[in-house]
């Protein structure tokens, strides 16, 4: 086959962390090698393949961390603003800051949509009235 994609998200060390690896200081080749090293020795099916390709994007700033009593400050997915919602790992759901959160928050998000469907075709036929109002005084 023409192989497979693999995906990695390494957060910076924690106090307490078990490992102490800063990889925020490493060079990206060098994260790149030990993470192909760690995966050859966790899943022995991948022992043969071939490292072809890598990608790393080192952002420290743009995680969610995860404390004790910060889920309160997760927004929820319907926010207080008219016809805006929010979808995002970072929203109010039961996943950790992750694909996994990102998708469930989608899912949250289109519910709330659905939820809101009636005021909000409500508020795009006042809207399309009004405009049309305005064209006619416009004229």
């Amino acid at each position: 086959g023409e192989g497979s994609l693999m995906q990695c998200v390494i957060t910076p060390p924690q106090k307490g962390a078990v490992s102490g690896r800063n990889y925020f200081v490493l060079p990206k080749d060098e994260i790149a090698k030990y993470t192909d090293e760690q995966v050859r020795k966790l899943f022995p099916s991948a022992r043969k393949s071939k490292l072809l390709w890598s990608s790393v994007v080192k952002i420290a700033q743009s995680l969610y961390r995860e404390e004790p009593g910060l889920d309160v400050y997760r927004p929820d997915q319907k926010t207080p603003i008219d016809n805006f919602f929010l979808a995002g790992s970072y929203t109010k759901q039961d996943y950790i800051d992750s694909m996994e959160g990102a998708t469930l928050s989608g899912r949250l998000c289109a519910g709330k949509i659905v939820e809101e469907a009636d005021n909000l075709a409500a508020a795009a036929a006042k809207a399309k009235q009004n405009n049309a109002q305005s064209q006619v005084a416009n004229a």
